[in-house]
């Protein structure tokens, strides 16, 4: 089983990008995958459900007891053929932006999974190498297992990757180039929603395409492969109430572990619009 956390030294590396492509290659090859965000983010799982079609949870080390976390990850994860998580912020950037607490290095050490690490070489070179061993001897263990480059033309990679593996001993997978045509908008307070980016679909094929021609994933494969996870089926109780969940294109977000909950007690959710229903459900 291939199982990951995606990080990077900062935001603004290409987090959502990475996991998005990866994604959509894991499930082209039949692999089922699943996807994860550390923390509360709502938009990034919202591209993960929404435009490839898998389910998304999110792991949150604040709200969240470990044992609670590593049971959520445990439970949605198993049967599946891969498991994505994606990173929040910097790699060690937590609660309060000064401490590791419910930062994405520490889910990744609750959980045990090796860490693919996002960098985006813009104006460095290697100083890279520098940051990566920095990060890597920041904490320990630093689960720091492989280095992909984004936004990294081919003959800046080509030099890059060996100078970086010889120097941090990390393996480098492979790459993404500058793509302005599947660029995924920003605004101040992160990307824009699944729903509003223009011809999303056709930037995430651009993304998947040229993953497969960047990205070694023999080397992938190797290097992330995890013991797959068993966890027996959960049966739920049969439904003895309805909870009505609004859906639409303003009320577009619902934690996937919350109506886990409803059904795990007992309820049934029964989504409805605002915008275009005129009653509530039965």
């Amino acid at each position: 089983m291939l199982q990951m956390l995606i990080a990077a030294p900062n935001s603004g590396s290409g987090k959502t990008t990475v996991t998005i492509a990866l994604l959509a290659a894991l499930k082209a090859r039949g692999l089922n995958p699943c996807a994860f965000k550390s923390g509360p983010d709502y938009i990034d799982p919202m591209f993960h459900r929404s435009v490839l079609g898998v389910e998304s949870h999110n792991l949150d080390l604040f709200f969240s007891k470990p044992q609670i976390v590593q049971n959520l990850y445990n439970k949605s994860a198993a049967d599946h053929g891969a498991a994505i998580c994606e990173g929040a912020m910097g790699y060690y950037d937590g609660l309060g932006g000064t401490s590791d607490i419910a930062s994405a290095w520490h889910l990744a050490d609750t959980l045990n999974l090796p860490v693919l690490l996002v960098l985006r070489p813009k104006g460095a070179s290697l100083t890279l190498a520098a940051q990566v061993r920095g990060l890597m001897s920041f904490r320990t263990p630093h689960h720091i297992a492989g280095v992909i480059l984004n936004d990294c033309k081919e003959n800046l990679y080509r030099i890059l990757a060996p100078m970086l593996e010889k120097e941090t001993g990390v393996p480098v997978i492979g790459y993404l180039p500058p793509m302005p045509k599947a660029a995924i908008e920003s605004r101040h307070l992160g990307l824009k929603t699944a729903g509003e980016i223009e011809n999303l679909q056709k930037k995430i094929t651009l993304l998947h395409e040229t993953m497969e021609k960047t990205v070694d994933f023999e080397k992938l494969f190797s290097v992330f492969a995890c013991p797959a996870l068993k966890v027996p089926k959960e049966e739920f109780p049969i439904p003895n109430v309805r909870i009505a969940v609004a859906r639409d294109e303003a009320f577009c977000f619902t934690y996937t572990e919350t109506l886990e909950a409803f059904k795990e007690a007992g309820a049934e959710p029964v989504f409805f619009s605002p915008l275009h229903d005129k009653s509530l459900p039965q």
